[in-house]
């Protein structure tokens, strides 16, 4: 997977952190990254940390559990970062990362996002807190993407 001069979205769930994806990006070249994290003022500070000449760094307080906060992160992310390469998932089981370049691109991009996502976050949310969840969804197995 190609990081280099990609746009990221690192969306944090509730437990899980978005520390060390976001260094890991911004490491590997990413050309700017979006931070999400459901707890007040991490994703903030983070984006601080981060913020660097070829690589901006925004950082949000927002969770994933809607299509529309999908939508206004993806909303967010294109309209000062550009158009978005990865899109990772961090949860308290580890993290998942959605190439945009993968999607069949026959419908609107976010419709075609919520799928993958839907099944990413599945694979990174602890399988006790998965008992609500359709079968098709508790079967993913934890799954660790590295990014470089």
């Amino acid at each position: 997977m190609r990081v280099t001069g990609a746009v990221v979205v690192i969306a944090v769930l509730s437990g899980g952190d978005g520390d060390g994806p976001a260094h890991r990006f911004a490491a590997a070249g990413a050309a700017g990254l979006l931070i999400a994290d459901p707890r007040a003022g991490v994703a903030e500070d983070l984006a601080t940390a981060l913020d660097r000449t070829g690589c901006p760094v925004i950082g949000v307080s927002s969770d994933i559990h809607q299509p529309s906060d999908i939508a206004a992160l993806v909303d967010t992310a294109e309209k000062h970062l550009g158009p978005i390469d990865l899109f990772c998932v961090a949860g308290p089981d580890g993290e998942r990362i959605v190439a945009m370049a993968e999607l069949p691109g026959q419908l609107d991009r976010l419709a075609e996002l919520l799928d993958p996502l839907g099944e990413a976050i599945g694979e990174v949310v602890p399988r006790q807190r998965q008992a609500h969840r359709p079968p098709h969804v508790q079967q993913h197995t934890q799954q660790h993407v590295q990014t470089a």
